[in-house]
């Protein structure tokens, strides 16, 4: 039983270190997490990805970089690689392309910030993903209700204790 109480103990301590870093390292260089849902972007950034964007003016933004960009008519996010950029008065027109797509984008974006891809962490999107779900909440509730039974429920102390 002490075996399975350090295996859970760790199990927690690093996702929960892993989560704080996370938010740490977001709120200080004010990065947002993101989870990659496609394959438009393979090889380079794999489905299930958690990457860490940072929001900066569209004027920094240079062919090549990745970036992701809200679409029109709150369509959600699209990240992908920057193939064009012109400024259009206070505005810019980005074109964009995945990796592993043939051709652009169908549209330009017309944007005055976009999120600029500083990290990618792969796989962990996935597990993001999870937590986000009525599913996931209730694993955490039951995950937390488990360390709690194991942790403070010991009959065998107690029995030891009573025996004395």
């Amino acid at each position: 039983m002490a075996r399975l109480r350090s295996l859970i103990l760790t199990l927690a301590a690093i996702i929960g270190a892993f989560c704080i870093v996370v938010f740490g390292v977001s709120l200080v260089f004010g990065l947002k997490p993101q989870i990659v849902v496609s394959g438009s972007m393979e090889p380079t950034i794999s489905t299930g990805s958690l990457l860490m964007a940072k929001e900066v003016s569209a004027a920094e933004i240079e062919v090549g970089d990745v970036v992701t960009l809200d679409r029109p008519n709150n369509g959600g996010l699209v990240t992908h690689r920057v193939t064009s950029v012109e400024q259009q008065h206070t505005n810019w027109e980005i074109t964009m392309r995945g990796d592993a797509n043939a051709a652009d984008d169908p549209f330009p974006y017309t944007v005055r910030t976009a999120g600029k891809i500083v990290a990618t962490i792969p796989w962990v999107g996935y597990l993001a993903g999870v937590f986000r779900t009525p599913f996931g909440i209730t694993g955490i509730a039951v995950f937390a209700a488990a360390l709690l039974v194991t942790f403070l429920w010991r009959p065998a102390e107690r029995s030891d204790d009573a025996s004395r």
